[in-house]
């Protein structure tokens, strides 16, 4: 074999090795990382398509006042524990919602698979 068709069999060869360490298990999750952020201003925007229950209304008000009132205690010195606490909340807004709502959610914002219940 000539050197010209080895070098690109060897490095096809490469690729599919990386490629096959890489490959996440059918049975585990992927962790998406958003920002937070994007969650409050997408559940804003869209509370209306997403067909809020009165009762996950009143939970969604009472984690923003509880969350914003801890947010208001450790100020804005603290990034590391605001952004721990802006997760903790991301975390609590999406374990109100319903899978069909959180499926809803990525539609409206056109970002599929970007909002999803973290399981550990």
């Amino acid at each position: 074999m000539s050197k010209k068709n080895l070098f690109p069999l060897v490095l096809f060869g490469l690729f599919l090795a990386s490629c096959a360490q890489t490959s996440v298990p059918a049975n585990q999750e992927v962790e998406v990382e958003f920002n937070e952020r994007q969650l409050d201003k997408y559940m804003a925007q869209y509370a209306e398509q997403l067909d809020l229950s009165r009762r996950q209304q009143r939970r969604i008000a009472k984690i923003e006042k509880r969350y914003g009132k801890q947010s208001d205690k450790i100020g804005t010195l603290q990034f590391g524990q605001k952004r721990n606490l802006q997760k903790e909340k991301a975390e609590d807004l999406l374990n109100i919602l319903t899978d069909r709502q959180i499926e809803k959610l990525n539609q409206l914002a056109g970002k599929k698979g970007l909002f999803r219940k973290l399981t550990e």
